[in-house]
């Protein structure tokens, strides 16, 4: 869970929160780590599975529009300028 929080930018407390949603909206399950047992994983449910793959697919979808608007090279620019931006912010 950890591990999700940082990924995402969020603070623990927040995540648990937004997993406890999903698990209760079917989407996601946790289960102990068999290796850790204070290691908590989480796992996309069939259902979380399939609502994943329709977002990336409007995701993909956006990203394509704003490509052919924008050009590639352009957008290319804006991912490495955001990924440099979100490592300076969350750098300790």
């Amino acid at each position: 869970m950890t591990e999700i929080a940082e990924y995402a930018l969020l603070p623990p407390p927040t995540l648990t929160k937004l997993v406890d949603r999903m698990v209760a909206a079917n989407r996601v399950y946790r289960r102990a780590d068999t290796a850790d047992r204070r290691r908590i994983l989480v796992f996309l449910s069939a259902r979380g599975r399939r609502e994943q793959q329709a977002v990336a697919a409007a995701v993909d979808a956006e990203r394509d529009a704003l490509a052919a608007r924008a050009g590639k090279e352009e957008l290319d620019l804006l991912a490495a300028l955001l990924t440099r931006l979100t490592e300076r912010l969350t750098t300790d």
